[in-house]
């Protein structure tokens, strides 16, 4: 077989996903023999069946082969549909999307005559060298021949994987890529090019996004993961840690996103070391918080690999060594006494947060001179937060600027979010509050609940005062 056999295929929670690409009704019965070759092997085939459409489904079929580990293209005589202003079928389209680290297994039918069009398509396939291309006779010749090369591919990557270090995987795996964020993100150009460049620089091992509950952390994080990109060939690799509870966890949970499992035969920090080693990648942990008694380990990895970095998004400081501590800060938001006007508004990131999001919920919803003031008196009082913004925002369905800011002065209730794919912690700026007094132990707790006696401001002098005699 020929092509690129560098990707080594890995699964963490299903099985290999192999993408069939034909034409549907001329190759229906070799479709259906296909996916039972597929499925005789435990793989899960990936299979487009909605046919010809007014308009081409491309990012549906797009979103499968990102999705999928292998693909499989089965050619006949006929090209298939092209929509109305398009100039490639889908058949042609699937195969151009397929990642060029892809394998690809592509068949060919034996006909009397074929069309002009997959004749130039199947000639640009055998002179592409990343596609292995064979013949087939029948529906039950092209089982036979989907299913041994199936098999032989998985067995070229297991002693692939078996003679080689540990690689971690490409981050098309979905587990390891960075999300995209859903909105737009304001307010952040600065931020953004600050972190990369102490990433860039490469000067720091760790570099600690810090700051409240809802001030963008891992907002923040992500845009820069995708803004640094090209500094790191090796790799970006986005960990999730908001459901870790546990230090010993943080291992694991890395390891899973890398690809390496734990196979008994070295410790997994070990294997971690070596997958690392030498690669110039970037690991993105976020919500390090609740797991911050693990950071030494993160001494141990990069000091074994030194090319490595690390990002980190948590609300208190690591305090390791090598850290760089990034705080965070609220986005621009008016002075007490700024005038409230449409011009003032528009400057600030806060402001510009509020319309976006407000606009998302009610269209149509715009900045002007009457909200003005309005606007910056809710931005005001959340002080810049972003979510706690985001939160107001969401209510412009329902209510003015002028109520919401009105409804402000009340309590903190109005903040709740009607967006059920959010974390719980983020629903309510409640909920963000309660889940940071969750992560300090006893004796912190206490001494916040002992400074509540603070209406405002205070000095240390008076919190020394006030702890005379309590445990903290």
């Amino acid at each position: 077989m020929t092509g690129v056999v560098e990707p080594v295929i890995r699964t963490p929670d299903q099985r290999i996903r192999v993408f069939v690409s034909s034409t549907l009704r001329e190759l229906a019965d070799e479709r259906r023999a296909a996916r039972a070759a597929i499925e005789r092997l435990q793989l899960a085939p990936v299979m487009f069946e909605l046919g010809a459409r007014p308009h081409p489904p491309r990012a549906l079929y797009r979103s499968y082969l990102a999705q999928s580990d292998v693909f499989v293209g089965i050619y006949g005589a006929s090209y298939g549909w092209v929509a109305p202003g398009e100039e490639i079928s889908g058949l042609e389209d699937e195969y151009r999307l397929a990642p060029r680290d892809m394998p690809k297994l592509i068949y060919i039918k034996a006909v009397d005559e074929r069309d002009e069009r997959p004749r130039e398509l199947i000639a640009r396939i055998q002179s592409d060298d990343t596609a292995a291309y064979l013949p087939f006779e029948s529906a039950d010749d092209l089982a036979d021949r989907v299913a041994g090369d199936l098999a032989t591919l998985l067995a070229e990557r297991f002693d692939q994987s078996r003679k080689t270090d540990e690689v971690p995987p490409t981050t098309n795996s979905l587990v390891a890529r960075v999300p995209v964020p859903y909105t737009r993100t304001i307010g952040r150009e600065h931020d953004i090019a600050a972190v990369v460049d102490l990433l860039a620089r490469g000067e720091d091992r760790v570099v600690s996004l810090i700051g409240p509950g809802g001030i963008g952390k891992s907002r923040l994080a992500i845009e820069v993961a995708l803004a640094a990109e090209q500094h790191f060939p090796d790799g970006t690799y986005f960990v999730p840690l908001e459901n870790v509870l546990e230090p010993g966890l943080l291992l694991p949970t890395i390891a899973f996103t890398l690809g390496i499992r734990d196979n008994g035969e070295a410790a997994l920090e070990e294997r971690l070391s070596r997958a690392l080693e030498h690669r110039r990648v970037l690991l993105v942990l976020d919500n390090f918080e609740q797991v911050v008694e693990a950071a030494p380990v993160l001494v141990r990895l990069y000091t074994v690999a030194p090319r490595a970095s690390f990002l980190v998004t948590s609300r208190i400081v690591l305090r390791i060594r090598g850290e760089r501590v990034y705080e965070v800060p609220a986005l621009s938001a008016p002075a007490a006494g700024a005038p409230p006007t449409r011009e003032r508004a528009e400057q600030l990131a806060a402001c510009a947060l509020f319309v976006d999001r407000a606009g998302a919920a009610k269209p149509g919803f715009a900045l002007t001179d009457d909200n003005a003031g309005a606007i910056m008196d809710i931005c005001r009082r959340l002080e810049g937060l972003p979510l706690a913004i985001e939160l107001a925002a969401a209510k412009a369905r329902m209510l003015s600027p002028q109520l919401i800011a009105e409804r402000l002065g009340r309590s903190l209730p109005l903040l709740t979010a009607a967006v059920r794919d959010l974390p719980e912690r983020h629903r309510t700026m409640r909920a963000t509050l309660e889940w940071s007094v969750s992560l300090l132990p006893p004796e912190q707790r206490a001494m916040l609940d002992d400074l509540g006696v603070f209406a405002e401001r205070f000095t240390l002098d008076a919190v020394e005062a006030v702890g005379v005699g309590r445990p903290w």
